[in-house]
């Protein structure tokens, strides 16, 4: 790239850049030149270069220090191995030279580590004032607290406690309370702690045990916490709290652990239950009925029909069961849904449930009700994109034509899946403009000498993703949202497309297309889509919904890699390929994810008829669900069918994908895509 005539100051700060800094008056003289008067040159450079005249610079300035970094670098690695191998006088040798270095606390942590049943309180206290803030000072203080614990120091415990989410932590803090005599401190936030859905970690139970004994645990307590795990669905939990109830209400307890396994057998015990005169019971009958709601919401209607307990029960909780059964109604597609709705007065009802009466009513092509669901929507609800569109199309099958072209038009400039598909009504082109961020170069030196952001940028240079972006979240959690567009535009020019993606949605920033949908692996993607005879545009926007390009991204759920394919499903997929399996190692690694991906898609499209709706939507949720969700006779408009998608997940996701395909062809320059042409009409069961 050829930078432009510049003028004699410019060329002056370039010269600077290309000298060796050997002095802290040359940073004072970089960060000058880059805040006064290289925005000059970013702005006289062509549009379509200034990034990556942008690159050329901050590269060079960020890193300012060129070859002593390198060397800096080379030598942490050398510390750290000389105190993993206990070679200490040479550690000791190294540490000087690398006091300056943005990593030195990671050493100085590693240190304090190895001897931490010997470090004095001087030096913790030391450490932790200096290094607070960091990421590896809680690390520390874990460690610390853990042993202190082990040793029984419970004074010197509480005076290192910090607030925590690590439960078994929070049991010894509450242990050491007890320990050093402050019992009146400590017996609220044991009640709070024991009043958990889930099993507590085995340090709780001498806790417990002592609250226990001052007879703080109640009858009451003991019932509100197997609700929680019963809501939580830990049966086992529940029948050990059932030991803790007086021997007269445990035929009650176990009755209610019998209906939350089967609440299909709830009438035959409804006389029963209403007989009890048990203050829970009618807790026992609205939690079996609600759970009875979600699995057989005609059973569930059946039994309130009849149920004198239902209708004496408060109106909150009635009101509340009834929005069950009828968002159940409305997720199986049941004709009913809507007279249920109707029993509920409309300030009562959630946000979920005004939305999921809306697509009851789409889904059974009632047009009238539509509009009437759609103005009980909230505000909030009825001006997002989804809404609207719903709004014009209702007007459109309702004969407001003008109305529904007007509010088409005026969607029909949002970059979104809502947008696309109003444009398309229209047959107007899609409005996908490509707005870089501006900033300038000083605001990006700024943001680049923040010490979190230099740990983060040492750690990628070595090559460590995990404590890089532990540094990364640590440095723009504080940030503001100018702050934030400037640090992810840094991470997009550091090449680290997974932060610049992530940093960028937490900001109100939309409209950097570059940054936000980045071409990487293009060869593999266009390659191997070409192999499974798929729109590459597809698989980019699977890759940018599943993963945001982490290459080593893991769910909860055990997916790996950018197209996050569970290991058993890739196992399955390499069967049908030359390509063998290696083992889940292999899939974050590119290739082999992308391979398999891509031709598991394949399989998703042949499986549902070469209907990308349908395909994307089982690649999430798995094509057994896929089937169960199509309509059990005739057909139904694509657009109607993805609204009524029973899970939340399924149903975002689906729209992402195909919106995400519809800006990476177009960023792929490959021929022109309109969604309508990925909307084909999802058929019965029967003909797929």
């Amino acid at each position: 790239m050829e930078l432009p005539d510049v003028s004699p100051r410019i060329l002056h700060c370039l010269n600077i850049f290309r000298q060796p800094i050997k002095t802290a008056g040359y940073s004072w003289l970089i960060g000058f030149c880059l805040s006064v008067m290289i925005p000059d040159l970013l702005w006289a450079l062509p549009h379509d270069s200034q990034d990556d005249g942008a690159r050329l610079l901050v590269e060079r300035v960020i890193n300012y220090q060129g070859a002593e970094l390198a060397e800096q670098r080379t030598r942490f690695e050398a510390a750290e191995k000389a105190l993993r191998l206990r070679r200490i006088n040479e550690f000791r040798r190294l540490l000087p030279g690398l006091v300056d270095y943005p990593l030195y606390p990671y050493l100085r942590y590693q240190d304090i580590k190895r001897r931490l049943s010997r470090v004095s309180s001087e030096e913790l206290n030391s450490f932790f004032k200096q290094y607070g803030d960091l990421p590896v000072a809680a690390q520390l203080r874990q460690k610390l607290l853990r042993q202190l614990a082990r040793q029984g120091r419970w004074q010197r415990f509480l005076d290192y406690y910090q607030a925590t989410s690590n439960v078994r932590l929070q049991c010894h803090y509450l242990y050491a309370l007890l320990r050093t005599g402050q019992e009146q401190a400590a017996w609220p936030q044991i009640e709070k702690r024991w009043l958990s859905g889930k099993s507590q970690p085995s340090n709780c139970d001498r806790v417990f045990k002592r609250w226990k004994a001052a007879g703080k645990l109640t009858t009451e307590l003991v019932w509100q916490r197997m609700e929680l795990a019963l809501s939580k669905g830990r049966r086992t939990l529940a029948r050990y709290l059932v030991r803790s109830l007086p021997a007269k209400e445990q035929p009650l307890a176990r009755l209610w652990i019998k209906l939350h396994r089967k609440p299909q057998l709830l009438a035959r015990y409804q006389k029963r239950i209403e007989h009890s005169n048990h203050p829970m019971a009618e807790r026992l009958f609205i939690n079996v009925i609600t759970r009875l709601a979600r699995r057989d919401p005609q059973a569930a209607a059946d039994l309130w029909m009849t149920s004198q307990q239902a209708r004496e029960t408060p109106a909150e909780d009635q009101y509340a069961l009834l929005q069950e059964i009828a968002m159940a109604m409305a997720r199986r597609q049941l004709p009913g849904a809507e007279a249920w709705f109707s029993l509920i007065p409309a300030d009562t009802l959630s946000d979920t449930a005004r939305e999921w009466r809306v697509r009851a009513a789409l889904r059974q092509a009632q047009w009238s009700e539509a509009r009437a669901a759609l103005d009980g929507l909230t505000p909030a609800q009825q001006t997002t994109d989804r809404w609207q569109y719903w709004r014009a199309r209702v007007n459109e099958e309702l004969g407001n034509t003008e109305q529904a072209m007007t509010q088409f038009t005026t969607l029909a400039r949002q970059r979104s899946f809502y947008g696309f598909l109003a444009a398309d009504r229209l047959n107007l082109p899609y409005t996908i403009a490509d707005r870089p961020h501006e900033t300038s170069a000083g605001s990006l030196f700024e943001i680049g000498q923040t010490p979190a952001v230099r740990r983060a940028r040492e750690f990628l240079q070595l090559g460590r993703l995990v404590p890089a972006r532990r540094e990364w979240r640590s440095a723009t959690r504080t940030m503001n949202n100018e702050q934030r567009v400037d640090a992810a535009k840094l991470a997009q020019l550091w090449g680290w497309a997974e932060q610049s993606i992530l940093t960028m949605a937490g900001t109100n920033q939309r409209d950097d297309l570059k940054l936000r949908f980045p071409l990487l692996y293009q060869k593999e993607v266009l390659d191997y889509s070409q192999q499974a005879e798929i729109n590459p545009a597809w698989t980019y926007g699977v890759i940018r919904r599943e993963s945001a390009f982490v290459v080593d991204a893991r769910s909860p759920k055990g997916a790996l890699g950018l197209m996050q394919l569970m290991p058993a499903t890739a196992k399955n997929i390499a069967r049908s390929l030359p390509k063998k399996y290696r083992g889940r190692g292999k899939l974050t690694q590119p290739n082999a994810n992308l391979a398999l991906g891509t031709h598991y898609l394949r399989k998703m499209l042949k499986r549902f008829g070469g209907q990308t709706v349908l395909a994307t939507a089982a690649y999430n949720a798995g094509a057994q669900r896929i089937q169960r969700w199509l309509p059990e006779k005739g057909s139904l408009d694509a657009e109607r069918w993805i609204e009524n998608i029973p899970y939340r997940e399924t149903r975002e996701y689906v729209t992402s994908v195909l919106a995400f395909t519809i800006i990476y062809a177009d960023r792929l320059g490959i021929e022109p895509i309109r969604l309508s042409q990925h909307m084909a009409s999802v058929s019965s069961r029967e003909a797929l």
